[in-house]
């Protein structure tokens, strides 16, 4: 049996890595359970309904730039949607970790006299918690590639969801194309999702994707400019 411990968590959000400033992350899922007992029954019975899910973190206050201050008020005040990856197993490639679609319902700042000054904050997410798994850690790139081959066992059909953060960019008209593949056999591969353009730091996307996902999945992404360079992350959510 293996246990993890806490400091290895990382935590993306919308195109920057928050994870030096965060202290805790914690999230939650449940789902409706709408009572379904009719005349006749000895027990009751339910049916299913909407899935919903909430993150909250907890941190240190910095007002620098890309900080925890600036990003998270920005959320908040956005009143849109922006994209979490919370990984409390930490950032390794083939581990498992979370997407939020997310929300953000609270921020909070405590200054207090005798310790440093806090942030928490909370967020409402609109696609549930989806569990992710990491086909590019976080790291810099500075060429055309691919990720490591990653074999689920079995087809699935229910399609997915495909998460990129992109921390860092630099170099002269930098272009970053990442897609996630997918492929019956580990050899003859195929796009399942290919996302926007990036040329520019602090990008985040998600982008969904129905039907068949073969066994294997794996990150690839095109780069290119004048040395350049992209600092990105990428994980995809098999339904």
């Amino acid at each position: 049996m293996s246990f993890v411990h806490g400091s290895t968590g990382r935590a993306y959000v919308n195109g920057f890595d928050l994870s030096a400033f965060f202290k805790s992350v914690s999230g939650s899922e449940e789902v409706e359970a709408h009572d379904s007992t009719t005349l006749g029954a000895t027990a009751k019975t339910y049916m299913p309904g909407l899935v919903d899910a909430t993150l909250s973190a907890e941190g240190l206050f910095s007002g620098a730039v890309g900080a925890t201050d600036t990003v998270l008020s920005a959320a908040l005040r956005g009143r849109t949607p922006v994209l979490w990856n919370w990984l409390p197993a930490g950032d390794t490639d083939g581990a498992f970790g979370y997407g939020l679609l997310a929300i953000s319902t609270n921020y909070e700042i405590d200054t207090p006299v005798d310790d440093l000054v806090s942030v928490t904050a909370e967020a409402q997410s609109n696609v549930g918690l989806e569990r992710t798994q990491i086909l590019h850690p976080l790291a810099a790139r500075t060429a055309t590639g691919n990720g490591v081959a990653r074999d689920h066992g079995a087809v699935t059909v229910n399609g997915g969801a495909g998460y990129l953060q992109v921390t860092a960019a630099s170099g002269t008209t930098p272009n970053l194309v990442g897609r996630i593949q997918h492929s019956v056999d580990n050899s003859v591969w195929v796009d399942l999702i290919t996302f926007a353009a990036v040329a520019a730091a602090n990008n985040a996307q998600r982008l969904t994707v129905a039907g068949t996902v073969n066994r294997w999945t794996r990150a690839t992404w095109a780069i290119t400019g004048t040395t350049p360079s992209f600092t990105f992350f990428a994980a995809f959510d098999r339904k």
